[in-house]
């Protein structure tokens, strides 16, 4: 099984005010041993800047970066990046870059066909990018920007796009705005590659949390989002509407910034796992058989600044980036509780900033 990571390249400031040194060679390819969690490095590719987001196609040999930059071409902009997966040394080979919408690309998704790469850009809006035959990027055939502030004076002073979440039947897709508290729903209309807005069908976090990412649920019954702002987790009926649960996702006592970045679901269904930069921990989440969250356990990640983790397909193996401290952390799942135990780390990575498993299918 391979595993590739994104980092940045370049130095970069933060919405924060911090800047981010670029300490990653580009994008990474390492070798994951299924048995022990040991992983290996293959090599990497510094052909792309600032691959700060990864998205693989499952069915493929190809890999999808955004390119997160401030400008491109001498204008405010970012980009997004093809590549062809070698599957015997996880070499890339760059199939070419279009723009994305604005500056600060941040995420990026691939349609279940493979023919549709959707991306966010923070200080932007959201694209759709037609895949060719050749798996190759087309020029967008649909961008949307979005317009209002939320509470916060400075993390939310204006709309700041942060994900794309495509619905499990991929009729709809979510964007989740952390400037507005929103997450904006579009129909999808695949045939044109357009996404129409439904702001009857849109999400509405309560004020001030500044929704980060989300995940669905196998079903689509249940989304849950977790909050950058207030370290908190939302848990959203995508039918009705309803916000039905808000769960703390900090240890108790932590007065710091919680910083919530990435959110998973096991494979199984029955716990969710969310990163925490501010107290440098993963949250694991019991999920109830009506999608209701129990009280979360918290591991610590064993990097600085968790903005990144993956799960393997079988759920065995749980791999945190730590963007301050440049490592890799593999954790055993225990499958009965959803604990973590960490087996392995690897130093000198890189900023890692995104991590995304291939499952070497050519």
């Amino acid at each position: 099984m391979l595993v590739f990571t994104g980092g940045y390249t370049q130095d970069i400031p933060m919405a924060s005010g911090e800047v981010v040194p670029g300490r990653s060679g580009g994008i990474a390819c390492y070798c994951l041993e299924e048995d022990t969690g040991r992983l290996e490095l293959l090599g990497v590719t510094p052909s792309t800047p600032n691959p700060s987001y990864l998205a693989a196609d499952p069915e493929g040999g190809y890999l999808y970066c955004v390119n997160e930059l401030e400008e491109l071409g001498g204008v405010p902009g970012s980009g997004v990046s093809a590549y062809a997966v070698d599957p015997e040394s996880g070499g890339l080979r760059l199939l070419g870059r279009q723009p994305a919408a604005g500056p600060l690309a941040c995420h990026a998704a691939l349609s279940s066909d493979g023919r549709h790469l959707l991306a966010a850009s923070y200080n932007g809006g959201i694209c759709v990018l037609p895949v060719g035959e050749d798996h190759a990027l087309r020029t967008a055939s649909c961008a949307w920007s979005f317009q209002g502030r939320g509470a916060d004076p400075d993390r939310q002073e204006m709309s700041h796009p942060h994900q794309i979440l495509l619905h499990p039947k991929e009729d709809r897709v979510y964007v989740c705005d952390l400037g507005t508290d929103r997450l904006r729903c579009f129909r999808a209309d695949w045939a044109r590659g357009w996404l129409l807005p439904e702001e009857g069908n849109d999400l509405t976090a309560r004020h001030g949390q500044g929704p980060r990412h989300g995940v669905f649920d196998r079903q689509g019954r249940r989304l849950y989002v977790l909050t950058e702002l207030t370290g908190e987790m939302d848990v959203f009926d995508p039918e009705t509407g309803e916000l039905l649960q808000i769960s703390p996702a900090l240890p108790e006592g932590w007065t710091g910034p919680g910083m919530g970045a990435a959110v998973r679901l096991h494979p199984d269904g029955r716990f969710l796992y969310a990163s925490l930069r501010g107290p440098h921990c993963i949250a694991v989440f019991p999920v109830r058989e009506d999608g209701i969250l129990g009280t979360p356990s918290f591991y610590p990640s064993g990097g600085r600044t968790p903005r990144d983790f993956c799960l393997t397909p079988d759920g065995s193996w749980l791999l945190a980036g730590g963007q301050d401290d440049n490592s890799i952390c593999v954790h055993r799942i225990d499958p009965s509780t959803g604990a973590l135990e960490q087996v392995w780390r690897v130093e000198d990575a890189g900023s890692v900033t995104a991590l995304a498993v291939w499952n070497g299918a050519h």
